[in-house]
């Protein structure tokens, strides 16, 4: 008999467990910004830019917040690629995840290129207070590199 209620009580913890778990996920996050777009630019766009200045620079992230929006430039010294790079932006609770993602079919040249990405969201209320993390993602590797992470406040 207490075998059976033993197991009842861990059926139902797990149940409980698991409601809770679908309801978090359905909750309004908490990110005061909403991502709108990102412009490509440096060698994603023209690929004469694979020498001179370019090989000078290096990984570089911009945060500006102004009273509407808050743009994250990201410029990113790699190898010459064939394809450009694909993004994609993520906004869960107070946490912004960018990826920067490396074609798989792309073939890399033996220079070095300076790849630019402009992302920009729009403010929707008060002030900020907002995590963020870039990713590189190379398919040839099995973990992403992380390109920076940090918090974005107003100033």
């Amino acid at each position: 008999m207490k075998t059976k209620i033993v197991k009842l009580t861990a059926f139902l913890l797990i149940l409980t467990g698991g409601i809770l778990s679908c309801e978090r996920l359905n909750e309004t996050p908490t990110a005061n910004i909403q991502y709108i777009s990102t412009e490509l630019g440096g060698c994603n766009i023209k690929s004469e830019q694979k020498s001179g200045d370019d090989e000078m620079k290096s990984d570089t992230v911009i945060i500006t917040v102004s009273d509407d929006f808050v743009r994250i430039f990201v410029g990113l010294k790699y190898s010459c690629m064939s394809i450009p790079f694909g993004t994609q932006c993520e906004i869960i609770d107070d946490v912004i995840t960018i990826h920067i993602i490396e074609d798989t079919e792309s073939i890399p040249a033996n220079c070095i290129c300076y790849y630019t990405f402009d992302f920009l969201f729009e403010r929707t209320a008060g002030n900020i207070n907002q995590k963020y993390k870039i990713l590189l993602i190379n398919p040839q590797k099995d973990e992403p590199d992380v390109i920076a992470e940090g918090v974005i406040k107003n100033k």
